[in-house]
């Protein structure tokens, strides 16, 4: 008896989860949302590592990027970003310096949510996986010799647009597996942004 009471709770919270899902009518989106769209910016983003060792010996850092997104036409999009950061440490493993610097490359699938009619603010989530190259690196006793490393995670953020404007916010959370650290960070981008 409570074993199909139970079941039917459970195909009752799957069916209104997968109602929620269902995209919204196109009426409820702005004009133009399900065209194929192109944009490229130059931002900069201010991160943090967290954890471990080397989250231990790292203080805030800064980089500095230029990404493209295409959007599909809709809700689905593809984004890619090309950066070089700096932060400093707490610790100088080696002479004259104390800090790591890294150039990086970010690829993820883009999903878009539109809630508003008349505003061009698309929300968007992804998860990303990333390739870090490090430059400089004081903290070598801590990652090793081997310069390149990987990371996974996801951001979250929105978008504006006003004409071809596009202002974009996000925050992202990645997890590089080389020096088990957590990676936070917060970016700011300005650019260009048309329909195809």
């Amino acid at each position: 008896m409570y074993l199909n009471m139970i079941k039917k709770c459970a195909s009752a919270v799957i069916f209104i989860f997968a109602l929620t899902l269902v995209p919204a009518p196109a009426s409820a989106e702005p004009l133009g949302f399900k065209r194929p769209r192109s944009t490229f910016s130059l931002g900069f983003d201010v991160f943090d590592a967290m954890l471990g060792d080397f989250g231990n010996a790292s203080d805030v850092g800064m980089s500095v990027f230029a990404d493209a997104t295409i959007q599909f036409g809709g809700y689905f999009g593809a984004h890619v970003r090309f950066g070089s950061a700096r932060a400093f440490t707490d610790k100088d493993f080696l002479p004259f310096d104390n800090g790591y610097q890294f150039i990086y490359m970010t690829v993820a699938p883009r999903f878009f949510f539109s809630p508003f009619r008349k505003l061009t603010l698309y929300f968007f989530a992804q998860p990303e996986i990333s390739l870090q190259v490090l430059v400089s690196n004081t903290l070598v006793k801590l990652t090793g010799n081997n310069n390149m490393t990987g990371a996974a995670g996801g951001s979250v953020g929105l978008q504006f647009l006003l004409g071809i404007i596009s202002v974009t916010a996000q925050v992202s959370c990645q997890y590089n597996w080389n020096i088990q650290s957590i990676f936070l960070g917060g970016s700011l981008s300005v650019g260009l942004s048309n329909t195809i």
